[in-house]
């Protein structure tokens, strides 16, 4: 670097020094209590750092192009760092849960799909979803006569969120609710034919 340069650099500095007022800057006891607030759960990574919603929905939209044109693996670490900035976003969480659920890891999509209903409890696509993994993985469980009885929770476990995703949707608009409609018919269906056979 040749020394007009290092001198140009230096003059940038010192401007932008210079636009920053005492009054722009954070006082030692807002530091603190920022740092505070984050650790005791009143703030996220995000506001911490100073990152809006639309900072983070940015974001997440490159993830979802992302999961869209097959790239699964780049938009999960796409979706899992805006969950670690924002930990209290369903969509983060329902989106992680698509993810885990294509990948074929159940027990870390279903943990996401039931965070996003906690958070908002109105999320159609996160209660069908989940219900559908509680379905195939209380029929594994059937198979095995020591998990029969947990087996039989998770079926009524996985039953409830289907029935949450069909109320939220009583018009049958959401395919999400649609595909939950379909699954408690045919499991509907299954138990009739079994009444019938005995």
């Amino acid at each position: 670097m040749s020394e007009k340069d290092l001198k140009n650099q230096t003059e940038g500095a010192e401007l932008e020094a210079e636009e920053i007022s005492d009054e722009d800057a954070c006082s030692v006891e807002d530091i603190e209590e920022s740092i505070k607030g984050f650790l005791l759960g009143d703030l996220t990574l995000a506001q911490l750092e100073g990152l809006s919603a639309e900072d983070l929905y940015g974001i997440a939209d490159m993830g979802y192009d992302l999961l869209e044109e097959g790239k699964v693996d780049e938009a999960r670490k796409v979706f899992e760092g805006l969950n670690v900035y924002n930990p209290f976003d369903p969509y983060f969480h329902s989106v992680l849960g698509s993810i885990y659920q294509r990948l074929g890891e159940a027990d870390m999509a279903l943990r996401h799909y039931e965070s996003a209903v906690e958070l908002y409890p109105e999320d159609v696509n996160s209660w069908t979803n989940a219900g559908e993994i509680m379905l195939e993985k209380s029929a594994e469980m059937m198979q095995e006569a020591e998990t029969r009885g947990a087996a039989e929770t998770l079926f009524k476990e996985a039953i409830h969120c289907l029935d949450q995703s069909i109320k939220l949707d009583p018009e049958g608009e959401n395919p999400s609710s649609l595909r939950a409609r379909a699954l408690v018919g045919v499991i509907a269906g299954t138990i009739e034919a079994k009444k019938k056979a005995s």
